[in-house]
């Protein structure tokens, strides 16, 4: 088995002291002309969280999106999402979900500038995004491969905070349907992280509703999409009626992790 690329980026922090990362997830972006996703038109909704994050998180250092980009995978839908993200100035880094195809995201993305790195070195903290996508697969899998990317990472930077970033949900979020798709060897994940007491929080996307959980002193996080929610708690597909939001962290220089979930101004009863 040939070892993973890593491909790093370091970014200056604004503030010498705390990184702040907007998450962004679950943008189901569709293809000009495409039918809207349960109703939602999808744009519309992205089009109202980049909004308010430029409004309000003027002082970000990374904006993360963490899957499900697109609804479809094609050209023409990652080109509408790039069109969206271009307003950002912010540096944005990106992983696939469940709904993307890693070479149609890649190529399009890449041509509009926009970074692949899967670990990000700012400050005292180490970003590591993985990549959990199983090609026709709702649930998702670290495949032996990204496991061994996700140790080196970690052996590298033993004196860094650590975010672990990825798409699927890595403990049940008890809600049957949706915990019928979450990652499949979450255990193996939890093997390396154990061992790597700098480990302080692991996020995702794919649940479309807030979830936090502490896990011997790491912080768990799942986040709400940028279009509709899923009701918490439910036994079978079910949609809230909570506003499209995103995720603000501060990882402080301790190690130490802030976080909030922020739902925009949206009329989720004109959806289209």
């Amino acid at each position: 088995m040939s070892p993973k690329q890593t491909i790093a980026s370091r970014i200056q922090p604004c503030d010498d002291q705390a990184i702040k990362i907007i998450q962004i997830t679950d943008t189901h972006v569709l293809n000009d002309g495409e039918s809207v996703f349960e109703n939602f038109d999808t744009s519309r909704s992205l089009s109202a969280v980049i909004d308010a994050i430029k409004t309000n998180e003027a002082d970000a250092d990374i904006v993360l999106l963490t899957g499900d980009l697109v609804h479809e995978p094609s050209e023409g839908a990652y080109q509408r999402l790039a069109d969206h993200l271009a307003s950002l100035t912010t540096p944005l880094f990106y992983l696939p979900g469940n709904h993307d195809n890693v070479t149609e995201m890649d190529y399009v993305l890449g041509n509009n500038g926009f970074d692949h790195s899967n670990l990000v070195v700012t400050g005292n903290w180490a970003i590591i995004l993985l990549d959990t996508l199983v090609d026709g697969e709702h649930a998702g899998t670290l495949s032996d491969e990204e496991l061994v990317f996700l140790q080196d990472c970690l052996q590298q930077y033993p004196r860094h905070s650590i975010l672990v970033a990825l798409h699927h949900h890595p403990v049940s979020i008890n809600s049957p349907w949706m915990d019928a798709m979450s990652l499949t060897n979450a255990d193996a994940l939890f093997a390396v992280l154990d061992t790597h007491a700098n480990v302080q929080g692991v996020i995702w996307g794919h649940i479309h509703q807030a979830f936090e959980q502490t896990r011997d002193n790491c912080l768990l996080l799942g986040s709400p999409s940028t279009c509709l929610q899923f009701k918490p708690g439910s036994e079978t597909f079910a949609v809230d009626n909570k506003s499209p939001a995103y995720r603000w962290l501060i990882l402080n220089g301790d190690g130490q992790i802030k976080t909030g979930v922020e739902y925009v101004d949206y009329n989720i009863e004109n959806k289209n």
